[in-house]
């Protein structure tokens, strides 16, 4: 499969998931930024003089006060350069101010060369959440000394675990893989960085013996681990099978003690220089990859010619990132994948979207086609999204990523804010809908009056009489009581209608449907339900019907208006004898509460 591709085309496809990507000439300081504004937009390239003049200015503005002297010690052109020459690569955190409120960042950055300009290739991206967990489990460790010192000071798997008393220079040995045993480190000893020079004679590749015994020193491993917290090193080990490249990474456990860990990278990094052999003829090609690729969980690379693809993987989601498929007929198998892997009730979802042709026509309509779907973990359903977009017109890759934490997270505040919305338009002592639900009802309807839309319905309005005598005799408690005894009454009567109450002793009532139909037959029943109230004792409630007339009509209120007037005349209408009524409407109430 031909994998050449254009800078563009690949900066394309990776930099969705960044904030923005560098390209800095190290000789004139000109630089240029990809971004990527908004969910289909396309790559924009902006041009300017001097990119570590803008990056001085740009500190003072948004970089979070207190990372202000860190960001300025490492982000300059000296310190950027050394750090990348040293380590062949740079790796940084630090806190933007957005809206007001600190927000992690990662920066990486790598050399690379192009028509004989060297250049720093600068990716940016948002790690708020991952960086905010790890300092929640740094503080949450806190409470178990031991436990504490080696959760917060690995957060990815290790092959050797070294604890070394500063004071004594006593170490300990806590854990050895296999491609450790066979090599004769001792497991415990008191002179730690004199026992490390003795066994790098034996156990270092020689090419790298040097770089090994000046970079571990104690006063350089001390020095770098107070400048920047962390000491990290990676060379090669000699054993029975070849050489074997590690990972060397020092911090402090406490101020008396650090954690040493040592992890095999052998498989990494050779994949690494492998990637960088095969972009021998696309150079900026192979930079980005190497910088960016470690963001995704997998990635695919699809021939659309030939349907020939090659699958990556990473450390997270699915293993070590190296080509673990690769094959001729990616549709197809992508389906036989998905009734292993994906959670079941998803198998449909993935298998319709990525159908070729459905899978095309997204990405043909809106340059990239997005998925979020479920995965069969561990622990249970694990939400990932997928991501795909063109390289080049031949070409698609694919990035699956994680996304579990911020689904379940965003499905939570839904739930909560639902929760939330229909507490706020509902009546609390009465449980039916109140004035802010019947205030959106009214602009829905309004919204279809201007509309010219044909509609029917008519509203009811009910008023509930002698409530401001219960409550002065009786309490509000006993009011209460007679507010959920005539809200009872307007819902028993209105089944099919919503039902709001707008008032202390006011409910309105929208009906439509069958309510609508049967109103005339409605609006006797109620009087006759009031009417046994009035001889039982009971709640007397008061009410008005008006239908919408579109001729005349120009809004709900010319409607409510008439139900009002109407409700105030039959209100009126029950007021014969009303005081006696009242009066013993009190007793009955009384009683009902043990008054």
């Amino acid at each position: 499969m031909d994998m050449q591709l254009t800078f563009e085309d690949v900066a394309t496809a990776l930099s969705l998931d960044y904030e923005c990507v560098f390209f800095v000439d190290t000789e004139t300081s000109n630089y240029a930024m990809f971004t990527f504004r908004g969910e289909h937009a396309k790559l924009e390239l902006t041009g300017t003089r001097d990119f570590w003049a803008d990056t001085k200015v740009n500190t003072e503005a948004v970089v979070y006060p207190e990372d202000k002297q860190s960001f300025a010690d490492h982000v300059n052109r000296d310190s950027l350069l050394k750090a990348i020459r040293n380590d062949r690569a740079f790796d940084f955190k630090y806190r933007l101010l957005v809206e007001g409120n600190p927000v992690w960042f990662q920066m990486k950055a790598v050399l690379g060369r192009s028509q004989g300009h060297e250049y720093l290739i600068i990716g940016v991206n948002n790690v708020d959440q991952r960086e905010r967990e790890r300092l929640e489990l740094e503080q949450k460790a806190s409470k178990s000394k031991t436990y504490g010192q080696i959760v917060m000071a690995l957060a990815e798997r290790f092959d050797a675990l070294y604890m070394v008393d500063l004071k004594t220079e006593h170490y300990v040995q806590y854990k050895s893989e296999r491609v450790f045993e066979e090599l004769s480190i001792a497991l415990e000893g008191d002179d730690f960085f004199n026992q490390l020079r003795k066994d790098a004679e034996q156990v270092i590749y020689k090419e790298d013996f040097d770089l090994l015994t000046e970079s571990l020193t104690r006063d350089n491993l001390l020095k770098e681990l107070d400048e920047y917290g962390v000491f990290t090193l990676t060379y090669r080990l000699n054993t029975p099978k070849g050489s074997v490249y590690v990972r060397l990474m020092a911090v402090y456990a406490d101020k008396e003690h650090i954690i040493i860990s040592v992890t095999n990278v052998d498989a990494m990094v050779r994949r690494e220089l492998e990637l960088k052999k095969k972009a021998n003829k696309s150079e900026l090609y192979g930079q980005i990859v190497m910088a960016l690729a470690e963001r995704y969980d997998a990635l695919y690379m699809v021939d659309l010619v030939t349907d020939h693809f090659a699958q990556y993987k990473s450390e997270r989601l699915f293993c070590e990132l190296s080509i673990t498929v690769e094959g001729d007929d990616f549709f197809n198998q992508l389906k036989k994948d998905a009734m292993q892997v994906i959670y079941s009730e998803d198998i449909p979802l993935i298998t319709e979207a990525l159908e070729r042709e459905t899978f095309l026509r997204e990405l043909d309509e809106h340059g990239v086609f997005s998925l979020t779907y479920r995965l069969n973990g561990p622990k249970g359903p694990l939400y990932v999204n997928l991501v795909a977009v063109y390289a080049d017109k031949n070409h698609v890759v694919i990035s699956v990523t994680n996304v579990d934490a911020q689904v379940r997270r965003e499905q939570k505040i839904r739930e909560e804010a639902s929760a939330n919305y229909e507490k706020a338009r509902h009546d609390d002592l009465t449980g039916i809908r109140n004035k802010n639900a019947y205030g959106e009802f009214e602009k829905k309807l309004d919204e279809q009056i201007k509309s010219h839309k044909d509609i029917e319905f008519a509203i009811a309005i009910c008023d509930v009489n002698g409530l401001k005598t219960v409550n002065d005799t009786q309490g509000h408690k006993a009011g209460d009581i007679y507010i959920r005894d005539a809200s009872r009454l307007v819902c028993e009567t209105f089944k099919h209608s919503p039902v709001f109450r707008v008032g202390g002793d006011e409910f309105v009532v929208i009906l439509r449907g069958s309510d609508f139909e049967n109103r005339d037959a409605l609006s006797q029943d109620f009087e006759e339900k009031v009417k046994r109230n009035i001889e039982n004792n009971k709640v007397i409630v008061a009410c008005g019907i008006s239908v919408y007339d579109k001729a005349h009509d120009k809004n709900t209120a010319a409607v409510f208006e008439r139900a009002d007037a109407m409700m105030y005349r039959n209100k009126m209408s029950l007021k014969g004898g009303r005081d006696e009524i009242i009066n013993t409407i009190i007793r009955t109430i009384g009683a009902r509460m043990n008054i």
